[in-house]
């Protein structure tokens, strides 16, 4: 078995024949019949359904895929991990939900139109956000990280010979619409807010509260809405007396329309930038986060 005949059963799959696949491969059919044959001897399976209109997966075939597909995506990190800044063409950050981070590659683009060609914002779950940059899909992550899940995160950090970098604090913040009945309050105290619903992101792995990503927790609510989409988060709090927490710190027009209200008694956030601590960061990378430093600092 070889890379290329993986390659050769993604793309009939992909395609649903094998002289489409052929075509997208720049190989002649026979070629790629012959190395798909071959695997299905050396495997003692068949891997397709050969038919007039086309060649479909058999259940042994949808097996051997998905772990073909795992195996492909990490010669990809692979690859991409020993790539150079010169011959780099993508640059990715993942992160949780933060507002700023459009801006800021917005500008990123023009800097760095001739280097690289496409920009990727991956926003995810914390979970996802540390996984994208140990399996090098991600070149930096932004999360935050407090007294509460520093440790659990750190742990995860550390398995995956990660490092973080704090680039700002920041106090918890409760995002209103501007006629909730609580807008006009200059703080806002936890046992206010048992009253209203709250609007939190899902996670990933529901009995890891280090996860979160929200940064209040009110164990006696009764009333809360997930959604993985900060758009949909923001409706919600924008057309209810829904509320969410948050940095305080937002950008663009959305900024006039809600309410940024510091929560009282909260413990200081520090938010962070991960990445690889067995490479040099890439210029792009280095010049991303020393922008985000100075915008969270004008903020």
């Amino acid at each position: 078995m070889n890379i290329q005949q993986m390659k050769y059963v993604i793309a009939v799959a992909n395609n649903g024949s094998f002289r489409e696949a052929a075509k997208k491969l720049f190989v002649s059919q026979p070629s790629l019949s012959t190395g798909i044959k071959e695997l299905e001897t050396e495997l003692g399976i068949n891997l397709f359904t050969r038919t007039n209109r086309g060649a479909y997966l058999t259940d042994a075939g949808q097996d051997f895929l998905q772990r073909a597909e795992k195996i492909l995506v990490q010669l990809e990190s692979l690859e991409s991990y020993y790539q150079t800044s010169e011959t780099r063409e993508m640059f990715s950050v993942a992160s949780q939900h933060y507002d700023f981070l459009g801006p800021l590659i917005a500008k990123m683009m023009t800097e760095f139109n001739q280097e690289i060609k496409q920009f990727r914002i991956m926003e995810t779950t914390t979970a996802k956000v540390i996984e994208e940059v140990r399996e090098q899909h991600s070149e930096v992550g932004v999360l935050y990280m407090n007294e509460k899940n520093q440790a659990g995160i750190m742990r995860y950090l550390q398995q995956g010979e990660l490092v973080a970098r704090t680039i700002h604090t920041f106090s918890t913040h409760i995002f209103l619409r501007q006629g909730h009945p609580l807008a006009k309050q200059a703080e806002i105290h936890k046992k206010e807010l048992l009253a209203y619903p709250q609007v939190r992101f899902t996670q990933d792995g529901n009995n890891f509260p280090y996860f979160y990503e929200d940064l209040i927790e009110i164990p006696a609510q009764e009333s809360v809405v997930y959604t993985s989409d900060r758009g949909t988060l923001m409706n919600l709090v924008l057309e209810t007396d829904a509320y969410a927490s948050g940095s305080g710190i937002v950008i663009g027009g959305i900024k006039d329309q809600i309410k940024l209200i510091p929560l009282a008694d909260s413990q200081p956030n520090q938010l962070c930038v991960i990445h690889s601590g067995k490479r040099t960061l890439s210029v792009e990378a280095q010049r991303f986060i020393q922008r985000l430093t100075d915008l969270l600092m004008n903020e």
